[in-house]
């Protein structure tokens, strides 16, 4: 059953945000405007002084090198060089000859299944395995990353700065902000100032508009479709509204995501005249992003959000019909959720599983835990039993175990 927001909760969220944005933007510039007087030029990656030759920037750079070490060491990244190694190669497609010869454009995947993207002054961009995870073709992506590369390009964390630094700030009312809004202190201890400037908030209006128009200008350049671009977040809305999403992210938000809609709305038609042959890569793409979706939709499983796990695992079965894993995720996403008639489906999907792998434990574990839960103790201790031949090492072996043990006394009793 599809789950919507009412128009109240909507709007009550929607004030919130703007609420959250308008005291966290004050409160990130003031503390980088205090800290202009602190960097060290050691602390710097060795880049020229033309790159550098402003004192906030150089600040910016360090802010941001210190920031990604903690990000980078806190088990955040999705490690898969593969995939990484594919989005460096559009990035390299997209790369726009007037950039600086000095600043080099890295991608890193982010696992975490909110929607967003952000990019730091000194040119590396986080993509998160959410937004990937929505994404249909190499197009959207390139529309994505293009947008990112101009905010490093066009030096938009050293403008936003300069257009912030001198508001004045209410630090109670930033602090009480921080403390309830979701998912925010995990942000916050990861992602830093700089970081989170651009996440949650994005840039002003103006810098967002010029990345919106100049990333278009680049995809197209690069032979890409532009017009795909519209079709990701067009599909975006659209989710955010059935889910009722209102994330702190600047790429999960209404808001955030209907600005950059009308950003490329609003764009002169000549910006979408196509005329070279269309880079397709489907096959790559496909083949690239098909491990990263598996993995978002058990992420999307852990935090509840059943109706984007199911869209992934449809989607997913789409790219590789015959996978034991994407069938175990769909039986988890009926299991979990556990609406009417869901266990005959969750059933169905682990028997899939297992008759594509066999020996796919996990899937022997779930069958049993149903059971047990409707009081069929033999079969659920049949199936744990099997769960433990196959993986004797289980990390939850206690507590299968334990299940076990409750079944050989009811079967006593």
């Amino acid at each position: 059953m599809m789950r919507t927001a009412t128009p109240i909760i909507k709007a009550k969220m929607a004030a919130a945000r703007r609420h959250f944005c308008f005291h966290l933007s004050l409160l990130l510039f003031i503390v980088l405007a205090a800290a202009c007087s602190t960097y060290s030029r050691s602390d710097l990656s060795v880049v020229s002084d033309t790159l550098l030759a402003d004192e906030d920037e150089r600040m910016l750079w360090q802010k941001s090198e210190q920031e990604q070490l903690a990000l980078e060491s806190n088990g955040c990244i999705y490690s898969d060089p593969e995939l990484e190694d594919y989005l460096n190669k559009v990035v390299a497609r997209l790369w726009p000859q007037s950039a600086a010869p000095d600043l080099v454009i890295r991608v890193k995947v982010i696992r975490n299944a909110y929607l967003n993207a952000f990019a730091y002054p000194n040119g590396m961009i986080y993509i998160h395995t959410g937004l990937l995870a929505r994404m249909d073709s190499e197009d959207q992506l390139a529309a994505v990353l293009a947008h990112e590369i101009i905010h490093c390009t066009r030096r938009h964390a050293l403008r936003a700065f300069r257009a912030y630094r001198n508001q004045p700030a209410v630090l109670s009312a930033v602090q009480q902000t921080l403390l309830q809004n979701r998912g925010l202190q995990d942000m916050a201890r990861y992602l830093g100032i700089t970081g989170t400037m651009a996440a949650v908030s994005g840039y002003v209006r103006e810098l967002e508009v010029e990345a919106d128009r100049l990333g278009i200008e680049l995809m197209t350049a690069a032979g890409y479709n532009p017009k795909k671009a519209r079709f990701l977040f067009d599909h975006m809305i659209a989710e955010i509204e059935q889910e009722g999403l209102e994330e702190p992210f600047f790429f999960g938000s209404h808001p955030g995501v209907r600005q950059r809609l009308e950003h490329l709305q609003n764009l002169p038609d000549p910006v979408y005249l196509y005329t070279r042959p269309a880079i397709k890569n489907r096959e790559m793409f496909l083949a690239n992003l098909g491990q990263v979706l598996s993995d978002n939709v058990a992420l999307d499983i852990r935090l509840g959000r059943f109706l984007s796990a199911r869209r992934g695992v449809e989607k997913l079965l789409q790219i590789k019909p015959v996978d034991s894993r994407a069938y175990f995720l769909r039986g988890e996403i009926f299991r979990q959720e556990g609406q009417a008639g869901d266990i005959p489906n969750a059933l169905e999907s682990y028997d899939r599983a297992i008759t594509l792998d066999p020996h796919y434990a996990a899937a022997h574990k779930a069958i049993g835990l149903i059971h047990y839960k409707q009081g069929h103790h033999a079969l659920a201790k049949k199936f744990f039993e099997s769960c433990l031949q196959l993986s004797p090492d289980a990390p939850d072996k206690d507590y299968i175990q334990g299940y076990l043990k409750q079944c050989s006394l009811s079967e006593e009793g």
